[in-house]
């Protein structure tokens, strides 16, 4: 018993691990995704018998997941904006270049 207790107290901790190191925007989210699973699962396994550090740990790791969901989300539109941008670029280039040859 006390290694199933054991794995799922590390499982959060690499979950959360793994997303604070995650670059792409996009993998990043999914990664929140999980870690924030793990960490509830981890908190709702511990109302019975909370142990106040790992409590703040696992408190800290929430919100640091929240953060990292934050910058995720404003890196994806912000390179969503600057596809779409570009592509307006182009549309307005060819339709210039069309004009220069009527």
């Amino acid at each position: 018993m006390t290694d199933i207790i054991r794995d799922d107290a590390t499982r959060w901790r690499q979950l959360c691990q793994t997303a604070y190191f995650e670059f792409e925007p996009k993998t990043l989210l999914e990664r929140v995704v999980e870690a924030r699973g793990a960490v509830l699962d981890r908190i709702e396994d511990n109302l019975s018998k909370p142990t106040s550090g790992e409590q703040n740990e696992l408190r800290n790791a929430l919100e640091t997941l929240s953060i990292l969901q934050e910058l995720a989300e404003r890196d994806i539109s912000e390179l969503k904006s600057r596809v779409q941008s570009r592509s307006a670029g182009h549309a307005r280039s060819r339709s210039v270049k069309s004009s220069e040859w009527t």
